[in-house]
């Protein structure tokens, strides 16, 4: 009769430990699902931070070259700007006006 009862709370305990491995799953799954999820959206702002901080080290980069060839680039600019006048049949110092 012992064996009997012990049978039967073997059988028992062992449904209890299959429902608990269940829900244990079942919970595990819920919480890869939500982490998931937050971290997809945590990797959202952290990619839209990081575009923005190469842009402003893009934008602050150009600066620094125009800022440190201020000299060169201008002297480009002048010697297009006098090339295109004399292309355009333009004197590139006005003619005085004479009375």
């Amino acid at each position: 009769m012992t064996k009997f009862i012990s049978a039967f709370e073997d059988f028992f305990k062992s449904i209890y430990e299959l429902f608990a491995s269940i829900v244990g799953a079942l919970a595990s799954m819920v919480n890869a699902v939500i982490s998931t999820i937050i971290n997809f959206f945590s990797g959202i702002v952290n990619l839209s931070a990081d575009v923005l901080k190469g842009a402003v080290d893009l934008v602050g980069g150009i600066g620094k070259f125009i800022t440190g060839n201020i000299v060169v680039i201008g002297f480009i600019a002048a010697a297009g700007y006098l090339y295109i006048r004399s292309q355009q049949g333009r004197p590139v110092v006005p003619a005085k006006k004479t009375n």
